[in-house]
């Protein structure tokens, strides 16, 4: 049978395998190829790196019904997919991919005053965090999967947003490792803004870096370690 459809990048078996533990979670191989409706022998294969084919985009809505550890985004990048391409397809049930949520256990945790100003993405409007601070008073969080995103997009985006007035922190949010490393080299000297980009993995904050603007702030979301003492267990 001819596949519907074809990988968009190469085929990485370590970053799948990788994947694969992690919607596996606590179960064997066994369960969880019996949880995805798949038989052991594909999962232990492709846990192992032992298949240089692509899994197919059937075989990785099965994967995702089966977990929630892992959202059906990730498993189509980890295949090598464009997970923007198939956004429009995911299965009713899967987890989804949330970018933003460890910005908010970052804000939540931090001894910052903050409030959420956004009313959605709606006209794909960025996430905006208003907080009590001289330097800066407005905060947006922009999520970032494309793989190839480009400087002179970054500047497109930048220039066309409205809400990005001077003396405010735009933050660049991703979890994949290549686009962090690559957003982090930008920089916009003449910009009056303040300008990061964050790598996020699950629910955890793993770096932010500050990239070279005409302004900058010490303010960030990272390494705060200040729980709030209020707590019923």
């Amino acid at each position: 049978m001819l596949r519907k459809e074809y990988p968009d990048y190469p085929f990485d078996k370590e970053k799948f395998k990788e994947v694969i533990i992690k919607a596996r979670g606590e179960r064997s191989q066994a369960q969880y190829a019996a949880d995805c409706a798949l038989s052991y022998t594909t999962i232990n294969k492709y846990s192992n790196c032992r298949l240089d084919t692509t899994p197919t985009i059937q075989l990785l809505k099965k994967m995702a019904l089966a977990t929630k550890e892992v959202s059906y985004e990730e498993l189509l990048t980890a295949a090598g997919y464009d997970a923007e391409k198939y956004k429009n397809d995911r299965p009713v049930g899967t987890a989804r991919k949330d970018l933003l949520y460890p910005v908010f256990l970052g804000m939540a945790n931090s001894d910052m005053d903050w409030r959420i100003e956004s009313k959605g993405y709606k006209d794909k409007e960025p996430f905006e965090i208003v907080i009590e601070r001289s330097d800066v008073n407005k905060w947006f969080f922009v999520p970032v999967t494309k793989a190839d995103i480009t400087k002179e997009e970054i500047q497109d985006i930048l220039m066309e947003q409205p809400s990005f007035t001077t003396g405010s922190k735009i933050s660049f949010v991703t979890d994949n490792e290549e686009i962090f490393n690559r957003l982090k080299t930008i920089e916009f000297p003449l910009l009056a803004v303040s300008l990061s980009v964050v790598r996020v993995e699950g629910a955890d904050i793993i770096d932010e870096v500050s990239l070279k603007t005409g302004i900058s702030t010490d303010i960030s979301i990272v390494n705060e370690d200040k729980i709030r003492p209020f707590d019923i267990a």
